[in-house]
């Protein structure tokens, strides 16, 4: 009997043991995750941003060549 006891409180510390180790390394991937999505949000972000300075910028430079080119019709057409 003693035996027996001595075995079941091995068992039950071993599966407490296991348990908090299960824990762990559930609460350490749910970070890990969440550390990744806030990484590739800040990312998204940072793109998002990007790409409309881009777009800007070409929305310039198309009005810039369009007056360029309004220019160059007029000197050609001008100078007929």
């Amino acid at each position: 009997m003693t035996d027996l006891v001595g075995a079941a409180e091995i068992a039950g510390g071993a599966a407490l043991f296991l348990m908090l180790v299960y824990r762990q390394v559930k609460t350490g991937a749910r970070d890990a995750w969440r550390e990744e999505a806030e990484a590739q949000t800040a990312r998204a972000d940072r793109l998002e941003n990007e790409v409309a300075r881009l777009i800007g910028v070409v929305e310039l430079l198309r009005k810039e060549n369009g007056d360029l080119k309004a220019r160059i019709d007029r000197l050609i057409g001008g100078g007929e």
